[in-house]
């Protein structure tokens, strides 16, 4: 471990390829590991929740687990989007299975796609980061934004210990 406590890689541990989904939303997409999403159901209403925030859109009820519901484009400042039909909801694991919050949901408008995704595909963009983004980037051209998974979950639990 090197003084500023970022683990050093040697060229060797690094990959060479992700697998990666693009998620598709109202105003953009989201990449996220392939082993970050945990499910993809249809869309379904959640129960109210009472007081929230505009993109605490309520809970799901999946596996025994109630789930927050996230609209990413109303966390980042863009109006809530027109669910259609082709709409779907992306079951995303926070990155912490022993937390509070092991999982949570987002609408989607429309299918992942997968993509592999190599250190040349992968550039940063320039741009401000709103709530629940951690980095603009372009996938081989694509512009899309990695959800910074901490905050969403921090955001969520924030929500309901205050209810």
């Amino acid at each position: 471990m090197s003084g500023n406590g970022v683990d050093t890689l040697s060229s060797n541990e690094v990959p060479t390829e992700v697998s990666s989904l693009l998620l598709p939303l109202a105003d953009g997409q989201l990449l996220v590991p392939v082993d970050t999403l945990s499910e993809i159901i249809a869309l379904q209403s959640p129960v109210s929740a009472f007081d929230a925030p505009d993109w605490y859109m309520g809970e799901l009820h999946w596996r025994e687990l109630r789930l927050p519901l996230i609209s990413f484009e109303v966390m980042r400042g863009s109006p809530m989007p027109v669910l259609r039909s082709n709409c779907r909801i992306a079951v995303l694991s926070s990155g912490n299975s022993d937390g509070d919050l092991p999982f949570f949901a987002v609408v989607l408008q429309g299918t992942p796609r997968l993509v592999r995704v190599t250190p040349a595909d992968l550039a940063g963009r320039e741009g401000d980061c709103a709530m629940g983004e951690l980095m603009h980037v372009s996938v081989t051209g694509e512009a899309a934004v990695i959800p910074d998974l901490g905050t969403l979950e921090e955001a969520c639990l924030d929500y309901r210990s205050s209810r």
